[in-house]
């Protein structure tokens, strides 16, 4: 089952409608009041890291689901803005990350840096945010970018008894509201099209 598109604009348009969707859709699959709040929680902190990247841009809202099993799905048209640019450009050529704080800043800034055009491939920021190079971490084939959670996790997890950069990973992971509650985190990034779909089975 899927619910209609929902239009999410940058003033806020749209957003009212689409956490009204993700009650009803919670209501509908019978979800008890926890499972409902961590699902509502799961959609706004989708909202509010899709907003520091999107700026003037609309987002699509949907959500799959097949008995107490969904996908959220967020998809925008990204253009960085200038500031946006300036920021990561500065952050790429030094390959360090000193803005981002925890598991949601990091992965915000990984999409806004694979949005940034370039001739030679990822930028150093993107193969450090999210362990880009392994099988693992950030797949790239082409033009298409796509990441996901569940093998950012492993790898970090499977670093962290010798590396202090994927112990701290999995440290934030395990503070993250979104990593504690969701099963799998994907972003799939086509040109300037990016895709954020939450996965959860209650």
């Amino acid at each position: 089952m899927q619910t209609s598109v929902i239009t999410v604009k940058p003033d806020g348009t749209g957003m009212k409608e689409a956490l009204a969707a993700s009650e009803k859709v919670a209501v509908d699959a019978g979800l008890d009041a926890k499972e409902k709040l961590r699902f509502r929680l799961l959609s706004e902190e989708l909202f509010g890291m899709i907003a520091t990247i999107t700026g003037e841009n609309e987002s699509s809202y949907w959500i799959e689901s097949e008995g107490k099993k969904f996908d959220i799905h967020l998809k925008a048209d990204v253009e960085l803005t200038l500031t946006m640019k300036e920021e990561l450009v500065s952050l790429s050529s030094s390959g360090k990350n000193t803005a981002a704080r925890g598991f949601m800043g990091k992965l915000r800034d990984m999409i806004g840096s694979a949005l940034l055009p370039r001739d030679d491939g990822p930028s150093p920021l993107t193969i450090g945010l999210m362990g880009m190079g392994s099988p693992s971490g950030y797949q790239v084939t082409g033009d298409v970018y796509e990441w996901s959670m569940m093998r950012y996790r492993a790898e970090m997890e499977g670093k962290s008894g010798e590396d202090e950069d994927a112990a701290h990973a999995v440290d934030e992971l395990e503070r993250s509201i979104v990593a504690n509650i969701a099963d799998e985190v994907k972003v799939r990034i086509v040109g300037s099209d990016v895709e954020i779909t939450i996965s959860k089975k209650f």
